[in-house]
Formats: C-alpha cells, structure tokens, sequence
C-alpha cells in the first residue's frame, strides 16, 4: 500500500518522539539531514523544486520540552507559534487552517504531529476537512497519520531504543515506496532534557 508521507508521535523507552518518513513515487530523490535543532528535506537535485516546490521543508523542529513534525513549511509556523505562548493543539489548528492543502495535482494533505511529555497531537488538512486530536501517550505506543490511504489517527507499532533506530524503524515501516526518515527522541532528565535527532538515508 501507498500511503506517501507518514507522521508517528509515541513513547517507547519512558521517552515521547516523533518520526516522519518520506514515501514517493514522483521525487525519491530526496534525503534527510539534521540541522541545528530539525531535521530537512532535501532533493539530491535542486533543479526539481521548480517541478514541486513542495519537496523541500523543515519536516522536524525541536525547542523546549517539545518537537513538531510534519509533511511541509507549515512545522516552522507550528513552533514559533508554540514558543510564542500558544498551545499546540492551538498552534496546530491555527497553521494548518493557515495553509491548508497543497496545491499539486493530488491536493495532498497536510499532516503534522507533536509531543510534549506524555501528551501529544496529531492533526490533518485536506481538500474536505481539517482535524487536530490531543492524544495522552502510553508506555510502548505509537498514533500515525499519512497523506493517503491511511488519512485517519490510528494506532501503530514502532519502537526503538533510541532515535537513530526510531528513524530506521520509520523506514522499514511496511508501506510501499520508502526514500529517507528522520526521527527525535527525548532525552533522559540526566542528559539535560531536549531531543536528540536523527535522519535516515539508505545506502
């Protein structure tokens, strides 16, 4: 099954992440890349964001206590409305209304994911609707969303011990089309807190 791109929020390990995995059938010439404190989406030739200028963006963005997922540009308005003071469930709504769905020939749905604690949000915005869930996260569980197919909140099983093989376990995810993941995992209270990231490219 082609599902496209697919935002995980969950807790494995007493630690809440997020993982994103790029799936295409158009562009699967893409990698991820950690840098600063997100994760980017990037074609390998930038010649193809004339053809889709929807094929490059910040798909992970830490700050304090908090990471934010998603499938475009609108994780950086999530954020900086989530540091401005808004919650995120708030946050999200308002960015994806903002947005809305894009504008390519299958008006893909914009998917977006947090985690703060052991809370966390899922949202969607699509030709038809727009939702945003809160969610409380339990030990070992995992809700995902993606731009097709698989457009509802629903449970799935991913869990690694840290986030390099949280965004492994995102690649190998059983849907059809795999080209890079990334992932961000809360670190343990003696480490410091924040997120420590991680992007996966297969050979």
């Amino acid at each position: 099954m082609y599902v496209g791109r697919i935002v995980v929020v969950g807790r494995a390990r007493g630690r809440s992440f997020v993982a994103y995995r790029v799936s295409s059938r158009s562009f699967p010439n893409r990698i991820a890349q950690v840098s600063g404190k997100g994760i980017t989406i990037s074609p390998l030739n930038p010649a193809d964001l004339v053809k889709n200028p929807y094929i490059s963006y910040s798909c992970i963005r830490t700050a304090d206590g908090l990471a934010v997922v998603s499938n475009g540009t609108h994780t950086d308005m999530i954020t900086e409305r989530i540091e401005d003071g808004q919650s995120p469930g708030d946050a999200m709504a308002l960015s994806l209304l903002a947005f809305g769905h894009e504008r390519d020939e299958l008006d893909t749905p914009r998917i977006a994911g947090a985690v703060q604690g052991e809370r966390a949000w899922l949202g969607i915005a699509s030709k038809e609707e727009l939702r945003v869930k809160q969610f409380g996260l339990d030990e070992d569980s995992a809700l995902m969303v993606a731009t097709y197919e698989k457009t509802d909140f629903q449970a799935i099983s991913l869990s690694a011990e840290d986030s390099a093989g949280m965004a492994r376990r995102a690649y190998e995810l059983s849907f059809e089309r795999p080209v890079c993941a990334a992932a961000a995992m809360a670190s343990s209270a003696e480490d410091g807190g924040g997120f420590v990231l991680a992007a996966y490219n297969p050979d």
